[in-house]
């Protein structure tokens, strides 16, 4: 059998269905080269043996057939099948679509219209199997929620909290404290407490104030020690400080006498430095 280049089409494959084999009726699948007399033939061309005559599949809805009984041909090793094609297990695995994602920590600092209201929404995913909080965004827990194929609804479970972050630091800390303990006391989140390590005045921020007078009840001056009696401010990134406003110079800061913030000095960006390094953030 001779063709001239002219007068085939070379490297051709079929997916099954196409053809059958003319001597016994085997769906084919593989390569082949057509001729321009309308004849078919195994293999990628006449070089490719064998070459054994095709006939055009009298059944063409029985596209897909066992491995039994599916002949390849034009194939010498696995490099040779087509991108997508396993010869091994004779299934197309064209499907090259991504596995579904799982969920990765990102931190969502609240926006400023959201500290004039005092709290914000903070959204987190628990693995079914273990005790693992993580912390997402909005739009990562409305995938989840929506089951979205392309994260791993089955495996996390997603839920949100009230997050209170404004107003008296003392019952902003208490606050967040108790909807903590009464979320894992109902038993669906147990752990869940340690993901915040105490720190249940986490992104609080002051509001503004100055001209504010205190009895000797409220305050201890970090500096001395002692409980202190005056005028003092709020800072809204520093907290309460000695005198009645801001002034470039140095000045103490007042440590509330209970509350969370007894060990360390309040501040809003010292919080959020505590994260892990390689949490994502999501900032305004």
């Amino acid at each position: 059998m001779y063709y001239p280049k002219s007068q085939i089409k070379t490297d051709l494959y079929t997916n099954g269905g196409e053809f059958v084999t003319s001597n016994d009726g085997v769906v084919y699948q593989g390569y082949y080269f057509s001729t321009s007399d309308g004849l078919y033939f195994t293999g990628r061309n006449p070089n490719n043996k064998p070459n054994f005559p095709l006939t055009l599949n009298p059944n063409p809805s029985l596209n897909h057939v066992s491995r039994t009984n599916v002949l390849f041909s034009g194939v010498d090793s696995y490099y040779d099948y087509p991108i997508g094609y396993n010869p091994t297990l004779s299934l197309n695995i064209t499907d090259t679509s991504i596995p579904p994602s799982i969920p990765y920590q990102t931190i969502v600092l609240p926006t400023e219209e959201e500290y004039k209201v005092t709290e914000y929404q903070r959204y987190f995913v628990k693995k079914s199997n273990e005790i693992l909080y993580i912390e997402i965004n909005q739009e990562e827990y409305r995938r989840y929620v929506d089951q979205d194929p392309n994260v791993s609804y089955q495996l996390y479970t997603p839920f949100t909290l009230p997050w209170v972050i404004s107003g008296n630091r003392n019952d902003v800390y208490n606050i967040n404290k108790k909807t903590i303990e009464r979320i894992q006391s109902n038993g669906s989140l147990p752990g869940f407490k340690s993901y915040f390590k105490n720190r249940y005045d986490q992104y609080f921020k002051y509001s503004t104030s100055s001209n504010l007078t205190t009895d000797g009840t409220e305050f201890l001056n970090e500096s001395t020690g002692k409980r202190y009696v005056g005028l003092y401010h709020i800072h809204p990134e520093k907290g309460p400080m000695v005198g009645a406003e801001h002034i470039p110079q140095i000045h103490d800061y007042l440590i509330p006498v209970s509350g969370s913030n007894m060990d360390y000095k309040v501040n809003k960006m010292e919080t959020q430095n505590s994260q892990n390094k390689n949490t994502k953030y999501v900032g305004y």
